[in-house]
């Protein structure tokens, strides 16, 4: 199983060319990509899988988003995609079906060094409208920002109007880190001293990230939570297939809704599906 935790994002054109030179997989080989936040789980997924079927090597790419992952897949260049979003219409009738397979919190967090332990909304807010720039110790408060079409900031612009203002104002404004693609935003949010942003639970746990998870509201995110404050900040993730969809890469989707998959996921902070 070949996967880069830390990898920069891949060109979509790049994984695209693969299909030029060679098939998507064979029957004992199968590639898989998407979104940057489904990597790490689906490492460990195709970890086991490959132990119970030794003639079966799994490779899950780079980043390449959601969309990127599902281009991808109709295109032939990969056997499966994973998505932190539904399909969309122009998707699915192009022949993606996708499967929700698990839940994972969204949290606010910060680099491990940084003297914080809760924000509430209004804070954040204010953080990210530029007004409150400083930690409780006195040290920089420094935003990483997620692209603007992005799922996770998407979530965020929901947790209140003065929030959604503040996000569109934030990005907007020159001079802010911003993050194309989940394991950068990982890195980035671990490398910068005073740091804050937003990252799912799910990666935190199956990339092993040091970061600082941060109350929001007083709540501490927690898979499974079912408070409608705690279901403000949720992500879900499918796993996206064809009518084509290979025997082998077949198997493996039962492995992922299968109890020991499922096992495998709630031991890494993810809400398996129901």
């Amino acid at each position: 199983m070949q996967y880069v935790t830390k990898a920069g994002i891949r060109s979509l054109s790049v994984v695209l060319g693969l299909v030029a030179f060679s098939p998507a997989a064979s029957a004992d080989s199968l590639r898989i990509g998407g979104t940057g936040v489904a990597l790490g789980g689906m490492s460990l997924l195709a970890e086991a899988f490959e132990a119970a079927h030794p003639d079966t090597e799994i490779e899950v790419l780079p980043s390449l988003g959601s969309s990127g992952g599902v281009k991808a897949l109709l295109a032939g260049a990969i056997d499966l995609s994973v998505s932190s979003r539904a399909l969309k219409d122009a998707e699915t009738e192009k022949g993606a079906i996708a499967r929700l397979y698990a839940t994972t919190p969204l949290a606010v967090v910060t680099s491990t060094g940084t003297d914080a332990a809760a924000v509430t909304t209004p804070d954040l807010a204010k953080i990210y409208a530029g007004t409150l720039r400083e930690w409780p110790s006195g040290e920089a408060i420094r935003v990483v920002l997620r692209p603007e079409s992005e799922s996770d900031t998407q979530i965020l612009r929901g947790l209140s109007d003065d929030m959604a203002a503040a996000v569109d104002d934030a990005l907007k404004r020159p001079g802010l880190v911003s993050a194309t693609n989940d394991q950068e935003n990982a890195e980035t949010l671990e490398r910068l001293p005073g740091s804050v942003g937003v990252i799912a639970l799910g990666q935190i746990a199956t990339e092993g990230r040091k970061l600082k998870v941060l109350e929001l509201d007083g709540i501490r995110p927690t898979p499974g939570a079912t408070d409608p404050r705690s279901q403000r900040l949720i992500k879900s993730l499918y796993l996206v297939s064809t009518a084509q969809t290979a025997p082998a890469a077949e198997a493996f989707v039962d492995f992922v809704f299968s109890p020991e998959g499922q096992a495998i996921l709630a031991a890494n902070d993810h809400t398996p599906a129901e």
